[in-house]
Parts: structure tokens; sequence; C-alpha cells
């Protein structure tokens, strides 16, 4: 017979990692485009890349940061759940 769960300490740790990783995105994600509105650098290329930066980029990291925090929550209530269906 298969046994169904998971090691709640490991889903609790889990779920802290994911929202780690979604505030570090979130802080790499504004550092970054501090220092690209910073940098003394014209002309099309520089244009085109902060177009896709503010355009595409750092939508894309809000993007997979709200799914890390998302992955987190449900980690973490998935261990409290699994913590009430245990005792």
């Amino acid at each position: 017979m298969a046994i169904w769960g998971a090691d709640v300490q490991e889903l609790r740790q889990l779920g802290s990692k994911l929202q780690s990783g979604a505030a570090e995105i979130e802080t790499q994600k504004t550092t970054l485009t501090k220092v690209l509105s910073s940098t003394n650098w014209e002309g099309p290329d520089a244009q085109k890349f902060r177009n896709e930066w503010s355009g595409t980029h750092s939508a894309l990291l809000t993007k997979v940061a709200e799914a890390l925090k998302e992955a987190g929550t449900k980690a973490t209530k998935n261990a409290e759940e699994q913590d009430r269906a245990s005792n």
C-alpha cells in the first residue's frame, strides 16, 4: 500500500524558499531597473533595450516572482493541511 503525504517540515522549508526566491527576483528587478536608468548609454540599441526591459523583461520577472509566491503559499498551506491530517 502506498503512503500519500509529505514531510511537513520540508514542505514548509520549500514554501519559505519559494517566497524568498520571489523576494530576491523583485529586489534584483528593482536594482537592475535603477542601474539601467542611471547608465550613460545612448543610441538606438540603448533605447531598444530600455523598451524591452520596461515592456517585456521586467513584466516577465514580475510574473515569475508572482508564480513563486503563489507556489510558496500553496506549499505552506499543504504543509498545514498535512499536519492537520496527521494529527
